[in-house]
């Protein structure tokens, strides 16, 4: 599908802010999709609107984020308007930073990674189903695997755009996968029982509206209850999807987590996972999201500091 500008704005994102670090994360954490395109202080990717696939080509300077928008037809002004909070909050413009390093600063761990990832937003983008694919295909699975499954998903089943002599491929649109049987799916992508799971939730949300920012409005215990209605979305799931205020502890982050803060490595981590996720929020409090993606995308540099047996 190709793609013409159809506008173009500027959004203001309150320092700290660093935008290369906010969309293009050290841990390689994609900003709206994987395959999403960076070069020196440029991204290109896409989002929805109402269904609709939109380019985006985004570049910053001095806390301005200028962005050139690529559509099929001219977007209303209601459209724009939907766009704008859209990415707003894609950048973590309503973040409270400033009080999040304040804290940071006091914390051992934290004050390591406030440094080397100053003016880091966490973002987060409201694309429930992006989010649901994300988290479905994580489940019970080394990230080399989850990442081939990501790309076999986005890969055959994707939405293809073209603009600015890019192409970039979106996450499929979740009526695009709830229609297709669980033998195809499972061949092509090769998620195996996580075939049956996807398509559910695609099903599910494709009849339900779900919206990240909704939810926002109300009690993280109640955005939690409602994501976890998604088949296929547990409580380790949602707060994936949520990223709020959680921390999504699993075997593989239990570990790592343990030496960070106990230092020491548990025996059996899978047992562990309940008592660190409660010491990480007695720990954190309300700071236990953004704490739990400063600290993942600043592993190499705790190296130097932490043994973190999973990572030598």
């Amino acid at each position: 599908m190709r793609l013409k500008q159809t506008g173009q704005f500027n959004l203001t994102v309150p320092e700290p802010f660093n935008f290369r670090l906010t969309v293009a994360k050290p841990a390689g954490w994609h900003w709206s999709t994987p395959g999403e395109i960076f070069k020196r202080v440029t991204l290109w990717c896409g989002v929805y609107l109402e269904g609709q696939p939109v380019g985006l080509k985004m570049s910053s300077a001095k806390g301005l984020v200028n962005t050139a928008v690529y559509s099929e037809a001219n977007l209303s002004r209601s459209d724009t308007t939907r766009l704008k909070t859209l990415i707003s909050s894609g950048l973590g413009a309503d973040e409270d930073l400033t009080g999040f390093y304040r804290f940071a600063r006091k914390d051992p761990v934290l004050s390591i990674t406030v440094k080397d990832l100053y003016g880091m937003r966490v973002g987060r983008l409201d694309d429930i189903f992006g989010r649901a694919i994300l988290a479905i295909l994580l489940q019970m699975a080394p990230l080399a695997r989850s990442n081939q499954m990501m790309d076999a998903v986005r890969d055959n089943y994707g939405t293809r755009i073209e603009f600015d002599d890019k192409e970039i491929i979106l996450w499929p649109r979740p009526q695009d996968i709830a229609g297709i049987s669980e033998t195809e799916l499972k061949t092509r992508a090769k998620l195996g029982y996580r075939a049956g799971r996807l398509i559910q939730a695609a099903d599910y949300i494709s009849k339900h509206d779900v919206s990240l920012l909704e939810l926002s409005r109300v009690p993280e215990e109640e955005a939690l209850k409602r994501l976890m209605e998604i088949p296929g979305i547990g409580k380790y799931s949602a707060g994936i999807i949520y990223g709020r205020t959680s921390v999504p502890v699993d075997v593989w982050s239990v570990v790592i987590m343990s030496e960070l803060i106990l230092g020491q490595t548990p025996q059996k981590p899978r047992e562990e996972v309940d008592s660190i996720s409660s010491l990480l929020r007695e720990r954190w409090g309300k700071w236990g999201w953004m704490a739990f993606v400063y600290i993942l995308n600043d592993l190499e540099n705790l190296t130097k500091t932490f043994h973190l047996s999973r990572l030598h």
